[in-house]
């Protein structure tokens, strides 16, 4: 069994190959050749106040690889007021300051465990790679110029995976903190090898863009409606960052996918955190809007729905829900470029297995 650290997927992960293998699992998905198991959550309270524990954890099996993912985090979590505005921030309390999430690979041939990675990599080409596939169905043919909304974590994996299926020629990119977003374009004008110019406003940043992508832990909208023009695709990484007067507006809707999050709270949490009124567990659209009049991607990916059918459409990937077959794709890469490169920590078989019939 190999456990593989981020440090280690950083030295080979790229967004070409998780956008292939990801389109790869979404077109299974959708004929039914692989297996997604949705999300659930256990809310309760913590000693700092205002905090919660969360765990949380997703699965999914991609036969085709032979491979079963179970992705889990265990998260303290707090929203804290930035620029006037709740964001979902986690609080890294285990030791040395760090954070706690995994992905466990087994293999769907012997059931063995063969390996246990980081899921923090994962986690920025899982979402960046699928909004990609998306915009590979969705987005102009000729879409040559994205606006980014974020210069964070999540938001390098949206400009690498755009960047992946269409010829960007220019990113605007806005973020709060103007050092942040100016150090974020000049790492990707660098790595890119385009112009990726930092703005002062979201409105400059969505002005005659072909693409709009938010990549915040903003609990508020941050694409709204006058922002739109025909032609436009927009996407986002939280639902919370799309409000319901977008998804009414756009001419073609295309979901993640249309399984809720399941949350199991302690007395008290649904009346006092976010997530419970605008964020991963429910929004105040639900029951005005329903979501599962969408297509999901898996089904425009595999031709079951069609994708953008004019240049004038506005088309929107709503990626308010993650996956656990994403981490499955992922890792095929991740376990098979480690064993290729013997990259990772080899630990015995028998410590993750057992004679006693379970």
């Amino acid at each position: 069994m190999l456990v593989i650290t981020n440090e280690d997927i950083e030295t080979f992960l790229e967004m070409p190959a998780c956008v292939e293998a990801l389109e790869a699992a979404y077109r299974d998905l959708g004929n039914r050749d692989a297996v997604d198991m949705p999300r659930q959550d256990g809310v309760v309270d913590h000693a700092r106040p205002g905090a919660v524990h969360a765990f949380k954890t997703m699965s999914g099996s991609w036969p085709a690889a032979g491979l079963v993912a179970l992705r889990l985090n265990s998260d303290v979590v707090h929203w804290p007021e930035i620029d006037g505005k709740p964001r979902r921030v986690k609080i890294p309390l285990s030791q040395g300051d760090r954070y706690n999430g995994l992905v466990l690979l087994f293999s769907t041939e012997t059931g063995e465990l063969l390996a246990m990675f980081n899921d923090g990599v994962v986690q920025k080409t899982r979402v960046g790679g699928s909004s990609g596939v998306a915009a590979k169905y969705l987005a102009r043919a000729d879409a040559s110029v994205l606006g980014l909304i974020g210069s964070g974590w999540q938001a390098g994996g949206q400009i690498e995976a755009m960047a992946t299926v269409r010829e960007l020629e220019l990113v605007k990119v806005f973020s709060t903190t103007a050092a942040n977003r100016e150090s974020f374009a000049a790492t990707y004008a660098k790595k890119l090898g385009i112009e990726v110019r930092p703005v002062s406003s979201i409105a400059e940043a969505a002005a005659g863009v072909d693409i709009l992508a938010s990549a915040t832990n903003s609990m508020t909208p941050t694409i709204t409606p006058d922002l739109l023009r025909p032609g436009m695709h927009i996407t986002s990484v939280r639902g919370s960052e799309i409000p319901l007067e977008v998804l009414q507006a756009v001419d073609r809707l295309v979901v993640n996918t249309h399984d809720p999050v399941t949350a199991h709270a302690t007395r008290g949490w649904p009346e006092e955190i976010p997530e419970f009124v605008n964020g991963d567990y429910a929004r105040p659209d639900i029951g005005v809007f329903d979501i599962t009049q969408a297509p999901e991607l898996k089904s425009v990916v595999a031709g079951l729905k069609p994708g953008r059918q004019s240049e004038d459409e506005i088309t929107c990937f709503h990626n308010y829900k993650g996956m656990g077959l994403q981490f499955a794709a992922i890792g095929s890469i991740i376990y098979g470029e480690a064993r290729t490169r013997n990259i990772g920590l080899n630990v015995e078989d028998h410590y993750f297995s057992q004679t006693v019939h379970p």
